[in-house]
């Protein structure tokens, strides 16, 4: 079935029930992994399982930077693989797994150092010290089998390969919950190693799933020279997801040492109700994966209806799954607790602690789904402010002011929370569906109409312009002098037509782009449809023969077409300010931050797409001053065509 047809007609609910089942059970896999991990080290020793959720953050934030940076070079091989150069998308996969190495000695290193540290700083008692030591140093030691895997995992989903990746996890997840008895208990003749066994481990399955993705993930290193461009491209991408993932370490550190202060089974009872969340949260997880896509398709194409719908679904799903949850948590905590600890004071303080956050179950499916859905629509900003909501402003403030009445209030953090995230995630939703692009009514598509215009072989002239230098006119007027056809608005239409998104969507991708994480907008699934779309278009029309293409990238999207010449036009600010001025009727004010805003943004886009600097003379083969005039400047492109290139009669 095509993505048109899945995402774009079929039954929401149809389209759940298709795509959460292999999301679900990988993370099926990954929730029993994180349970059986914690049920056999509480049965060895409560230390040991109190040791568990003190290292946990410390897990989190080396999965951040793993995963993030895996994240940043998925996303400009995607970026890549759109625009069809599969070669230099594979080099920033080969930059991927040296970077994996260096990121992981430079965590192993520190994470070594300062483990016992971060040990005393969370717990007083010697023998929860160290065991959180003996664990830390191996899982963090050890690790470098979840960076390559992270890396490798991303670089086959960039090809669309999500198979292996989730076969590697469970394969790596059943691996670790095979080992788990047999080395703290030492069964079939291998020796007791308590808690340390748990740690080897954890490591085991890490390097049993990074092994299974090696072998289709790993690309070949390209020369050193390009290491600099490629690895601070991967980072301008990455980091903002390393941050967001990083901020649930710092709360969840946050909350353990507030905890701390009342006892370390406070801390183990917290730590107990992130390991059944993770069972808990597979419908929600498997449900914030699914919709990504038929949101950023649907919003793509302009079907703002269906967006609403889908949300409305997975809302009113989310809610029904997770009502079994809170039903649990309240009805049968201490059973729950008693799966892993006989300890009365951890069970009482959980027992408690369960019925709060079993309320929290609920509000929590919105302050969940919210972020998502700003991310399809490439609403970075706003998916990122409610992140940082939930996790920066919320958790640990209130947690801390909740605290100063008592242990039992500490829980109501969690409730407060979800409903304060989900009523801001609320007042969001309200503006997006007040933007112009989502209220106004959609205009009639006149795309079928338009069609690739007769033409002959010879050159294709490619147009990039700073914004008030005249480059559309100068191109149309190079055009009609040599008889080829004009591409411009028309080639937004065709994209358009030929891919069912919407004309307006696909024409302002690079205009919509904030100036607050302009890279993570560009990025996002609803964007990358559009530029894809944009990028096979310009490819049909270069096939189709001589022509004049302004703007979109072309200059880049046809790197590999020999008969392309590529064109640059510039001007002095003061003369693009007065023809901004002229042809759009701004104020000075108004033509200085038009100006500005425009050039940054076709900047940013021409980086996002190509790696390269926009408007760099090493990028065209020629540079044309406009303030000559639109008819001067004209003609130096015409006889560039002249002397440079022979047009076929």
């Amino acid at each position: 079935m095509e993505q048109s047809d899945l995402f774009g007609t079929e039954k929401i609910s149809r389209i759940l029930f298709r795509l959460a089942p292999p999301v679900m059970l990988a993370q099926l896999i990954q929730a029993l992994y994180n349970i059986v991990d914690s049920f056999f080290v509480g049965k060895y020793s409560d230390s040991g399982l109190t040791a568990l959720s003190i290292i946990y953050p410390m897990q989190l934030l080396m999965i951040a930077f793993a995963v993030g940076t895996g994240v940043g070079i998925n996303t400009v091989m995607a970026a890549k693989l759109g625009t069809g150069n599969r070669k230099e998308a594979d080099e920033y996969a080969g930059v991927g797994t040296p970077l994996a190495v260096v990121l992981w000695l430079l965590f192993a290193t520190v994470c070594y150092l300062i483990m016992p540290f971060y040990a005393r700083m969370s717990t007083d008692s010697e023998a929860v010290i160290q065991d959180v030591i003996t664990y830390g140093r191996i899982v963090c030691v050890f690790s470098f089998g979840l960076f390559l895997e992270s890396i490798w995992t991303k670089v086959l989903q960039s090809n669309g390969d999500m198979k292996t990746p989730m076969f590697a996890q469970i394969l790596g997840a059943v691996t670790n919950i095979v080992l788990d008895p047999l080395l703290i208990f030492g069964l079939l003749g291998l020796p007791e190693m308590g808690i340390a066994g748990a740690a080897v481990a954890t490591v085991a399955g890490q390097i049993v799933a990074a092994l299974v993705v090696m072998k289709k993930g790993f690309r070949r290193s390209p020369e050193l020279k390009l290491y600099p461009h490629h690895i601070a491209a991967i980072f301008r991408l990455g980091v903002p997801n390393i941050l967001m993932q990083s901020a649930y370490t710092f709360y969840i550190l946050g909350l353990n040492l507030i905890l701390a202060t009342f006892c370390d089974q406070a801390v183990t009872a917290l730590g107990l109700y992130y390991k059944w969340q993770t069972f808990f949260f597979i419908p929600l997880g498997a449900m914030q994966t699914c919709i990504v896509p038929v949101i950023s398709y649907n919003y793509a194409a302009r079907n703002i209806d269906r967006c609403k719908k889908t949300l409305s679904t997975a809302i009113l799903f989310g809610l029904a799954l997770m009502a079994l949850g809170a039903l649990c948590f309240n009805t049968i905590p201490a059973q729950m607790l008693r799966v892993f600890t006989k300890d009365a004071q951890v069970i009482e303080i959980g027992r408690i602690g369960f019925h709060f956050v079993g309320i929290s179950f609920l509000p929590m499916v919105t302050s969940l789904i919210f972020p998502v859905f700003f991310q399809a629509v490439g609403a970075s900003l706003k998916s990122s402010t409610l992140t940082v909501i939930r996790t920066v402003l919320l958790f640990v403030p209130l947690g801390y002011l909740f605290s100063r009445l008592g242990l039992n209030w500490f829980w109501l953090t969690f409730p407060v929370t979800e409903v304060v995230t989900s009523a801001v995630g609320a007042l969001f939703y309200r503006q997006f569906l007040r933007k112009d692009y989502v209220s106004r009514p959609v205009q009639a598509d006149d795309g079928g109409t338009i069609a690739l215009k007769p033409s002959k072989p010879g050159v294709i002239i490619t147009i990039a312009r700073e914004h008030g230098s005249s480059g559309k006119q100068i191109g149309k007027l190079v055009a009609r002098e040599l008889g080829i056809p004009f591409y411009y608005k028309e080639m937004v239409a065709l994209a358009a037509h030929e891919s069912g998104l919407d004309r307006e969507f696909i024409s302002d991708i690079h205009k919509n782009a904030p100036d607050a994480l302009r890279d993570l907008y560009l990025s996002s699934h609803a964007v990358q449809r559009a530029i894809k779309a944009q990028a096979n278009i310009i490819r049909k029309i270069a096939d189709n023969g001589s022509c004049v293409i302004v703007g979109r990238a072309a200059d880049y999207v046809l790197r590999n077409y020999k008969n392309v010449m590529r064109v640059f036009i510039h001007a002095p600010e003061e003369y693009r300010i007065g023809r901004v001025m002229e042809v759009y009727g701004d104020t000075l004010s108004e033509a200085k931050r038009n100006i500005r805003r425009s050039d940054k943004a076709r900047a940013s886009y021409y980086r996002h797409i190509s790696g390269k600097r926009w408007g760099d003379a090493g990028n065209y083969e020629l540079i044309v001053d406009s303030s000559v005039g639109v008819e001067k400047a004209a003609e130096l492109i015409l006889d560039y065509v002249s002397n440079e290139w022979k047009m076929e009669q």
